[in-house]
């Protein structure tokens, strides 16, 4: 499927098999329009009374589809209504045209992302698969051309985000995964590889310890983009966990654990973020680190009990080996003390607590920087994503603190969801201003919703780019 804005409200020469229209208090505008470009006069009387979310009227070489939005007419609901729209008509094998005329530039850009978010299923992996070729038109006036575009892209990126995170560990592993990421990373953008030797000569041994089962090699992936800057500068610096599959080591999970193929993801969409701050050309400095582990059990494996020197040399007790996730992240961000970062936002999938109390709608947030956490928070809001605030009290700080060593991985379980940010908050650079984002409850749906397919969903991914579009002011 090809997606691709145009200003033209009847596409005569694409073979459209299906037009769509919104009636959103604006029925008698899409009459008129209809009226006017497509010879059409007159409409059963009972169909524009419809209950229907979706309604079809046939013709002789095309279709209408409207969709009846009634009174529930808002930014929420045209986005659900869209996602819905694309799930629809995914398998729909013939050109399509949807006409857009919001004229906020916010929905609008919601409108095709969800579209095309909502289209997506992994089917790459299937051997008889019948690939559908069809182009998807938006139209609108040109005033929203830009805007029309760059969702598209973002929502393609936002899928390449999801296909990665839904891919096999035997087929996307450290190797194949590094290899990926140069063949499609935006040519703006510089990539520079940490390979196990020069992350033992470093001493980021927490990276280290978390690979030693696996026989494939851990890596620090760094990426590093610049536009209009000053040399005095100080860069973002974005950090994604990268476990390319979580077995939970010694402390090995439980029943079906197939899905932990997707433990990569936070390091994706931070590829993903990297991929759109270059296509945009934003102004700014940010380096992004992705380490990259697979967490295995053979004999070289880690134990729970080993005591490994982080990179910034405090000593850490493993008292979870399936609390992997934080010990790579932790070695990142304070490598990142070398760039001297204004701001650094990791990203993982730490607490699976989080869904106990958060259900799948939710994600959570914790740092030291009220004032960032609120402008993500708004972006959030903008984008359908949503995030809740947790205290870093102290108090939790204190229980991350170990009897033999500096610092412990895993506290037992108390206070699941905070703990993991509390840990890595001993390895903020000082004076630096840090969040944590944890979206272990909102990165993954099992069974297929109305608008969307089961698998990895990229979220947070366009409420952190919207984050990173707007100037952050340290």
């Amino acid at each position: 499927m090809e997606v691709h804005y145009t200003n033209n409200v009847i596409n005569k020469n694409k073979k459209i098999g299906c037009y769509v229209f919104t009636i959103c208090n604006n029925i008698d505008a899409i009459i008129k329009l209809i009226k006017t470009h497509f010879g059409i006069k007159q409409f059963p009387k009972t169909f524009l009374k419809s209950t229907d979310l979706f309604k079809r009227l046939y013709f002789d070489d095309y279709e209408f589809l409207f969709i009846f939005m009634k009174k529930k007419c808002n930014h929420k609901s045209l986005y659900e209504s869209f996602g819905m729209l694309g799930k629809e008509l995914s398998k729909y094998e013939q050109n399509i045209q949807i006409y857009l005329d919001q004229k906020d530039s916010n929905v609008i850009k919601n409108q095709v992302l969800s579209f095309i978010l909502g289209t997506y299923e992994t089917l790459e992996f299937k051997s008889s698969v019948k690939e559908i070729k069809k182009n998807v038109y938006f139209y609108h006036t040109k005033k929203y051309e830009v805007i029309i575009k760059n969702a598209i892209q973002i929502a393609t990126v936002q899928n390449e985000v999801r296909f990665l995170s839904n891919s096999p560990a035997n087929i996307l592993n450290n190797e194949t995964y590094e290899k990926h990421i140069k063949k499609n990373i935006m040519k703006n953008i510089k990539i520079n590889v940490l390979d196990e030797s020069k992350l033992k000569k470093l001493g980021l041994n927490l990276i280290l310890s978390v690979n030693q089962g696996s026989k494939h090699k851990a890596r620090l992936i760094q990426l590093t983009y610049k536009k209009n800057v000053k040399k005095s500068d100080k860069p973002i610096v974005l950090i994604g966990k990268g476990v390319m599959f979580d077995t939970g080591g010694y402390h090995i999970k439980r029943g079906d654990f197939s899905d932990m193929k997707n433990d990569m993801t936070s390091s994706s969409i931070i590829y993903g973020l990297m991929k759109l701050i270059g296509y945009l050309n934003v102004d700014g400095y940010f380096i992004a680190l992705l380490p990259i582990v697979e967490n295995m059990i053979s004999g070289n494996a880690s134990r729970p009990g080993d005591v490994i020197v982080s990179y910034n040399k405090k000593t850490v007790e493993i008292t979870n080996t399936d609390a992997e996730g934080r010990l790579i992240l932790a070695d990142s961000i304070a490598y990142s003390e070398k760039f001297k970062p204004k701001l650094i936002i990791d990203l993982g999938t730490l607490a699976g607590a989080n869904t106990s109390f958060l259900g799948s709608k939710a994600g959570t947030i914790l740092g030291n920087t009220n004032k960032v956490i609120k402008k993500l928070l708004n972006c959030c809001q903008k984008n359908n994503e949503y995030l809740l605030e947790l205290p870093m009290w102290e108090e939790y700080i204190e229980e991350t603190k170990s009897k033999i060593a500096d610092l412990k991985n895993d506290s037992g379980g108390i206070g699941a969801g905070v703990m993991p940010g509390a840990f890595l908050s001993q390895f903020v650079p000082n004076k630096c201003e840090w969040i944590h984002i944890d979206i272990a409850s909102i990165d993954y749906i099992y069974k297929n919703s109305n608008m969307r397919y089961n698998g990895a969903t990229g979220s947070i991914l366009r409420s952190l780019l919207d984050l990173m579009l707007e100037k952050i002011e340290m």
